[in-house]
């Protein structure tokens, strides 16, 4: 008997407990709509004023200073997914915000575009890089998402090659953990005899495959997406791909984090006509070209030196036009209205023969929680 009564009174606790979230659920719902208000008459001063729908900056401002909030219950890795969601509604009701991105679908170009313009965006899957950047030219997409380097591979082939082509700017990037997992609609890893896989999920899970999966024949195919989606047309056969392409396919995720290098990262910009305002933690991106005899590539870094501005990367390309002459890609720390950033790139234009700011923008946030 006092056990049943035991029992009414956790359920009749756990009935205020409901009630409880069921009325501040109505309190959040009432403050949101009252923020998409707020987004509507700023999506109005943002045409009067000719200012860009999609604020980098003002983005990261409102996430920081949400995130100075966090506690255990409420982390910060939660305020960004909760918050990012939110911040992509209010986007659409100022403007239908329109992405294009390296398809197919549910791939981790897909992944990156939703980390940076949140669920309410459009997206548009593009068949290849040329066309990313066509699109944002021609202004039938506000922006584009594409991979600009791995933390093992190092630069994606021939991305760095289109800036020299289009006028474009560099106005947000995302830093991306790539996570792979074993997914199938079998219940059990042992019933897989087929694997499915684009051929870099494939070797960068190579160790794994080896020790679990030794007697199934693996199939390369174009994309994660595509292996996804092929494994979900066969009982016994898996694929290698994200957590997207497994809610987006239907599979069940059979094996978590195969990868044999957890800490492998892919850096991914958006593409699009502006500069972000500076937020005081930013990077530059630069383009340039140097006359082909000794000492010149000194010349232009050391204005960088000289200001105590810190170079994050540089990597050369070669101009197609010209044999043995290099495009020179760089970024430095700090953004191109900083005075001591804006003094040195001057400074750096009058020894190239070619020089490009391809975009100041905020730092991506660390993919580790």
């Amino acid at each position: 008997m006092a056990r049943g009564i035991n029992d009414k009174n956790e359920w009749e606790t756990l009935a205020n407990h409901r009630e409880e979230i069921n009325r501040i659920d109505e309190q959040i719902i009432s403050l949101l709509s009252k923020r998409q208000e707020e987004g509507v008459s700023v999506g109005e001063i943002k045409r009067s004023l000719g200012v860009d729908l999609f604020d980098a900056a003002r983005e990261k401002e409102v996430l920081d200073r949400l995130c100075s909030n966090a506690n255990e219950r409420l982390t910060p890795e939660a305020i960004i997914n909760i918050y990012g969601e939110i911040i992509s509604a209010s986007r659409s009701v100022q403007e239908t915000l329109k992405v294009a991105f390296l398809g197919p679908e549910a791939n981790f170009t897909h992944q990156a575009a939703l980390s940076l313009f949140g669920r309410s965006a459009t997206f548009e899957p593009a068949g290849s890089v040329a066309e990313i950047f066509d699109m944002v030219d021609k202004g039938t997409c506000k922006h584009g998402v594409l991979a600009i380097e791995n933390a093992f591979e190092g630069s994606v082939e021939g991305t760095l090659d289109y800036f020299c082509n289009y006028e474009l700017k560099i106005c947000a990037e995302s830093l991306i953990r790539i996570r792979h997992h074993l997914m199938s609609k079998a219940e059990c890893i042992e019933n897989i005899n087929i694997l499915y896989s684009h051929p870099m999920a494939a070797a960068q899970c190579r160790a794994w495959i080896k020790n679990h999966l030794p007697k199934a024949s693996l199939r390369e195919v174009e994309s994660t997406s595509l292996a996804a989606r092929m494994a979900a047309d066969e009982p016994k056969a898996a694929a290698l791909g994200s957590d997207l392409s497994a809610s987006t396919y239907g599979l069940k995720i059979l094996a978590e984090d195969i990868e044999d290098h957890p800490d492998n990262v892919t850096r991914f910009v958006a593409i699009g006509k502006t500069d972000a305002q500076p937020t005081g933690r930013d990077k530059t991106s630069i383009l340039f070209s140097v006359k082909h005899s000794p000492g010149t590539l000194y010349k232009v870094l050391e204005n960088l030196a000289r200001k105590k501005i810190n170079m994050s990367r540089i990597e050369s390309r070669p101009i197609r036009v010209r044999s043995w002459e290099y495009l020179f890609f760089v970024d430095i720390e700090g953004h191109s209205r900083d005075r001591d950033v804006l003094t040195a790139m001057k400074k750096m234009e009058e020894c190239c023969v070619f020089f490009r700011q391809l975009g100041s923008y905020p730092a991506a946030r660390s993919p580790w929680p």
